[in-house]
């Protein structure tokens, strides 16, 4: 049996799992640390090429398959009261994720210039 089944099972302990990824950050960390600052510019700058001429997105069709096939009680495991995914605000000792939800999306609001009683077209 392979890592991935292991993991699509839950069978490995979440001990494990944190080690793992720590070990394959430390490995991209290394991979990716240059010999100079000269060397470090030149490979930031290739990077920065392959970025600009690459899409910001890929393979956006099998992402949207793939997050529209999770249930929506997944979503209220494991996301906060607001079901907001997209990020949180973790301003002024937020303890939890509803909090964290709340205040970004009063920042939102706030950002956009809503008032009360305005109606607003949502299309993400």
């Amino acid at each position: 049996m392979n890592i991935d089944n292991l993991l699509t099972k839950n069978i490995l302990p979440d001990t494990l799992i944190r080690y793992g990824i720590r070990n394959l950050l430390r490995q991209r960390l290394n991979s990716e640390r240059k010999n100079s600052v000269e060397e470090q510019q030149n490979h930031f700058m290739e990077l920065v090429k392959y970025l600009n001429e690459n899409p910001i997105a890929v393979n956006t069709k099998d992402a949207n398959e793939q997050h529209y096939e999770v249930s929506t009680e997944f979503f209220k495991k494991v996301l906060g009261r607001h079901l907001k995914y997209s990020s949180g605000y973790w301003e002024n000792g937020a303890e939890n994720l509803d909090e964290a939800e709340k205040d970004m999306l009063k920042l939102t609001c706030e950002r956009a210039e809503l008032s009360d009683g305005q109606e607003i077209l949502e299309l993400g």
